[in-house]
């Protein structure tokens, strides 16, 4: 005999983690161990990250859109994303590194302007989710563009100024673009990893540049749309229509 409450169980749990909660958890999980990655030699590491990037990745098609169409074409994408991803630990080539940093870059984008909506689009009150939801596309940039910085080091010849020991496709050297994109994002500026190509340096302007504005039109924001729920929901007083 089935035994339901066990199912309705599963079917909540299942829920959460294909949810938004999960999203945010296999984003926050999938940074440390990228980071971790990118500083400790430990190829169990780079195994948790990949891990993780494919359970963030599938939680997140169902943040992309109701409608199935969308939601079918992301699901395609983010199955090559995966793919690429893991066929790159058996066959670390140049041309599999490229591609899976393309789709992956690509899904990344996707999730980052859907987040951003989902965070500014409406004047509901500020709650927890939405805070995290803020945070999350904070995350989700600073990973884009360490996706993006690896694919113009396959694309560009020394678009960076890196430690010679590691070679072009290295799990090293792909990992220090995620050190070095939060390093950019947040203005830092260590100076151990140089853009050098022209392109390369514009975009760590508008990386920089980023990580400027967005904390400051975010708390802009939510005070704004706090203000607001507050002048909303306070009772009329006497003489006010």
């Amino acid at each position: 005999m089935t035994n339901f409450p066990v199912l309705g169980r599963s079917f909540l749990y299942s829920r959460f983690w294909l949810g938004q909660q999960g999203f945010w958890i296999f984003l926050l999980l999938m940074f440390v161990a990228q980071m971790l990655g990118s500083t400790l030699d430990f190829p169990l590491l780079r195994l948790s990250a990949s891990l993780f990037l494919s359970l963030f990745l599938i939680s997140g098609v169902r943040s992309l859109s109701p409608r199935r169409s969308v939601r079918a074409v992301g699901c395609l994408l983010v199955m090559a994303a995966i793919v690429l991803r893991w066929l790159g630990h058996a066959l670390p080539t140049p041309a599999i590194i490229g591609w899976g940093l393309a789709t992956a870059l690509l899904v990344m984008i996707t999730l980052t302007l859907v987040s951003i909506d989902k965070v500014f689009r409406d004047d509901s009150p500020v709650t927890a989710a939405r805070v995290m939801g803020a945070v999350a596309v904070y995350l989700l940039f600073g990973m884009s563009w360490s996706y993006l910085y690896g694919l113009l080091d396959l694309l560009l010849r020394d678009a960076f100024n890196l430690a010679a020991a590691l070679d072009i496709g290295d799990p090293d050297r792909l990992e220090s673009f995620t050190y070095f994109s939060f390093v950019t994002l947040t203005t830092l500026g260590y100076g151990d990893i140089t853009p050098v190509h022209p392109v390369a340096r514009l975009c760590v302007i508008f990386q920089a540049l980023f990580g400027q504005l967005y904390p400051a039109t975010l708390l802009a924001r939510l005070v704004s749309l706090e203000i607001t729920s507050r002048q909303s929901s306070r009772p009329p007083t006497i003489g006010e229509p």
